[in-house]
């Protein structure tokens, strides 16, 4: 099933916020600062980029293919450029950014090959690029897979495990710097804003399984949610870090 980008921007912040941890993240490895040039990739509708921009003025710049996508983010910040581009044409010039990153957006990339070579070449000389993702141990992990089983084979065939990832850099001549798991053990409730989430399918997979399944899986989620259950979850992500 082909997901429609443009007609999911339409109510993608209704369900989606910054993480500030993953943001501090981001920025950790690097000095960035006003005279720093960073790239969002995939950005979608700008949140991590006009974050990163209010916090350190950089020279920021965002590349998202859905025009529905780039026209919300454009909205929000006027002193980031916004251009469409994907995977294999980055529209911009050689030894640009001192620093690339991507939120959970590797798995919409059919081709890392591409991908890498197109960030090798924008990069300055030891340049950055931070990728944040899931290992496939960390999908099964997901509390919610509880309520969508289905999720975790769809997610597999689209995201690519963490050595895959690593392997494609380095034939693209990245060295990797540094991987961080953020698994940890924790107990919660379901917040009322997951489950509206949920509700709108704010995450692609949602919509990559059947309506049948989907549908007992959000009943059997919002009774849990009424009735207030303890999850017990010790699910996270991985962030990985590369130097050219």
């Amino acid at each position: 099933m082909k997901i429609d980008y443009d007609i999911l921007s339409q109510d993608y912040d209704l369900t989606r916020n910054i993480n500030i941890h993953t943001v501090k993240m981001i920025l950790s490895k690097e000095n960035i600062n006003e005279k720093s040039f960073v790239l969002d990739f995939g950005c979608g509708t700008g949140n991590y980029a006009c974050a990163i921009k209010k916090l350190t003025n950089a020279n920021v710049f965002g590349v998202e293919p859905s025009d529905g996508m780039r026209l919300k983010a454009q909205e929000k910040n006027k002193d980031i450029e916004f251009v469409k581009g994907d995977h294999n044409s980055i529209p911009f010039d050689n030894d640009l950014f001192d620093l690339i990153y991507m939120t959970e957006v590797i798995h919409h990339v059919p081709d890392l090959k591409a991908m890498f070579t197109e960030f090798f070449r924008l990069l300055k000389p030891n340049g950055l690029v931070c990728i944040l993702t899931e290992s496939h141990k960390q999908l099964e992990t997901r509390f919610w897979t509880k309520y969508f089983p289905t999720t975790v084979t769809a997610e597999k065939k689209r995201y690519p495990d963490i050595p895959d990832i690593i392997s494609s850099a380095n034939q693209c001549g990245f060295i990797l710097e540094e991987t961080i798991n953020t698994d940890n053990e924790q107990t919660f409730a379901i917040s009322f804003e997951f489950v509206v989430l949920v509700e709108n399918k704010g995450y692609s997979m949602f919509r990559l399984i059947s309506d049948e399944d989907f549908e007992i899986g959000l009943t059997n989620l919002k009774n849990d949610y009424e009735n207030k259950v303890k999850i017990n979850s010790n699910h996270g992500e991985t962030f990985l870090w590369f130097k050219n």
